[in-house]
């Protein structure tokens, strides 16, 4: 589920927003001069639409920076081998009354055999620090909600993109929740977990993408906010054409 919505979110998102952006741009006299800029060639006779190639240069961007986000986490994970909070129903210890007898001192018990059977839990038990879920939630909410505020200029409701950004954030925020409340993290876990997510996404959407970058053909809202919009670029297009 949580890849299902950290990868499936930000990818149509994505797509949705790139066509539309493409499809109304398709309709403004400047770029129906530049007919070359809106196709890429990929051979002599092969030609895909600039939508295509802008749609898998932005997923691409994503995964990248997702994966080094996840690299980050799980050096964290296989480091330092912090015990999760249901480390002991998993493993089960044996003799696990004496162990943690109440009139012995509390010390870090490092002799102790595990009786669980799946061995593959009791391995992932021990991986607690930091939070995978929290850390790829975070990036990939986050960078979503960067996406969005760059891309989606759209005035017909002023409230539309803030409110998904909000509820994508709150998604993140969400998985962070349940995975104390569900003893599989320690708070800290999921706090270093949303810090590594929060700064791979900054980091890929403002120096890796090209989404706060000035754009080669110039700074042409291809989601224009009003139909004065549209008109003002296409008069400010045949002015300059005429000079």
């Amino acid at each position: 589920m949580l890849y299902c919505f950290g990868l499936g979110l930000p990818i149509a998102s994505m797509f949705i927003v790139e066509v539309v952006r493409w499809r109304n741009n398709s309709h403004s006299k400047k770029l129906s001069r530049q007919n070359s800029c809106s196709t890429i060639n990929l051979s002599s006779s092969v030609r895909i639409p600039s939508v295509i190639a802008e749609i898998i240069h932005l997923v691409a961007i994503f995964l990248f920076g997702a994966a080094c986000s996840q690299l980050v986490t799980d050096f964290g994970k296989y480091t330092i081998g912090r015990l999760r909070p249901h480390f002991i129903a998993v493993c089960q210890p044996e003799n696990l009354a004496e162990l943690c007898s109440s009139n012995a001192p509390h010390t870090y018990i490092t002799n102790y055999k595990c009786t669980g059977s799946d061995e593959d839990l009791v391995r992932e038990s021990r991986l607690s620090f930091p939070s995978g879920h929290a850390s790829f939630s975070a990036y990939t909410m986050l960078f979503l909600a960067l996406y969005l505020q760059r891309r989606m200029n759209w005035s017909g409701s002023k409230l539309l993109r803030p409110t998904i950004q909000i509820s994508a954030l709150l998604l993140s925020w969400y998985t962070g929740l349940t995975r104390v409340s569900d003893y599989k993290h320690h708070w800290s876990d999921v706090l270093s977990g949303f810090l590594i997510g929060s700064i791979a996404a900054s980091l890929t959407a403002l120096y890796v993408s090209r989404l706060f970058k000035m754009s080669s053909r110039g700074n042409l809202e291809l989601l224009p906010q009003s139909r004065g919009d549209v008109e003002l670029q296409q008069d400010l297009s045949q002015a300059s054409a005429n000079k």
